[in-house]
């Protein structure tokens, strides 16, 4: 028989769930929202009350749990989340252990969708990976010889922070410059609104999606904030693959829903920019497993971490 995992993917408006066999095939899945009230207590409520659920129909092996914020994937315990309220400190692992009996792995969201496209989505077959996300922020995870990069206390691949501009803008990190001010969704928005204004118009609210379908409607202003954006995304590739030596570079977000015109545009400007050695060495492509990474990604790391954990018993 083979081996069941109960995967949780915990986000600021939902928390997706699957039951995914350790070949990889989804037998069930759904989502609820993630609760607005007594949000530490009501998730794990919530995530325990699938976990009985799945018990009725499938033999659990362990549960994975993808969550947003910085997380200690040693203790299976959230640090820090900024996105929702009260979740800071919350230890899943220990809650979930004692009130199911099962072992539980936890991993940051775009860790756990980086191990999710590794596995079972366009970085399969490939062991050196950076991922990023390009959304409010940046999101980053970066894998080298099939292993997720932690870094001493387990805070390695906060690229969304490496300074791209000295003395730039401030960062909501305290830095100045960050790449996420930069090269992210949120930032091209707030770049489109500040030359607007400058040009004396106005601008409510908008989304990037809405931004680069007036840059192919052809207005001048989109296109020149546009531009600028995709060389500062390129900037913090090239300056990944200078460090990393990555064979794959995957790019999510809703920002990528475009398609192949934005890959292509990307991979035009990065090869312009990198150094001739690196040329036809790294392969930059969107992600392919959208909404469902992060719950792969947690069932990657459930199997991975329980072999590991009764390999040292």
């Amino acid at each position: 028989m083979g081996k069941y995992v109960a995967c949780f993917d915990i986000g600021g408006t939902f928390i997706k769930y699957a039951m995914i066999d350790e070949q990889g095939i989804v037998h069930e899945q759904g989502k609820i929202k993630t609760p607005v009230q007594s949000q530490k207590k009501e998730i794990l409520y919530r995530i325990c009350e699938v976990i009985y659920e799945f018990e009725k129909s499938y033999k659990i092996h362990s549960v994975g749990v993808s969550s947003c914020g910085i997380i200690d994937n040693i203790k299976g315990e959230v640090l820090y989340s900024a996105n929702i309220s009260g979740y800071s400190g919350t230890k899943i692992a220990d809650y979930i252990y004692s009130e199911t009996g099962y072992v539980a792995s936890i991993e940051n969201d775009v860790r756990s969708a980086c191990l999710g496209e590794m596995w079972k989505g366009v970085g399969q077959g490939k062991e050196h990976i950076v991922l990023i996300t390009l959304g409010t922020g940046i999101g980053s995870g970066i894998i080298t010889n099939g292993k997720m990069l932690q870094g001493v206390k387990g805070l390695a691949g906060e690229l969304g922070h490496m300074i791209i501009v000295h003395n730039g803008e401030k960062c909501s990190c305290g830095g100045e410059g960050c790449y996420e001010r930069y090269a992210s969704t949120s930032a091209l928005i707030r770049q489109y609104k500040e030359a607007s204004k400058i040009q004396g118009l106005e601008i409510g609210t908008i989304t990037g999606e809405e931004i680069i379908e007036r840059m192919y409607r052809g207005e001048r202003l989109a296109k020149d904030v546009y531009e600028q954006f995709l060389q500062y995304v390129v900037a913090g590739l090239v300056n990944i693959t200078y460090i990393f030596n990555p064979e794959l570079i995957i790019i999510g977000g809703g920002i990528t829903e475009q398609g192949e015109p934005f890959l292509k545009q990307i991979q035009e400007r990065f090869h312009d920019k990198i150094m001739d050695i690196y040329q036809n060495k790294v392969e930059i492509a969107l992600a392919s497993l959208h909404n469902d990474a992060g719950v792969y990604g947690a069932c990657y790391v459930a199997l991975n971490q329980c072999e590991e954990k009764s390999m040292n018993i």
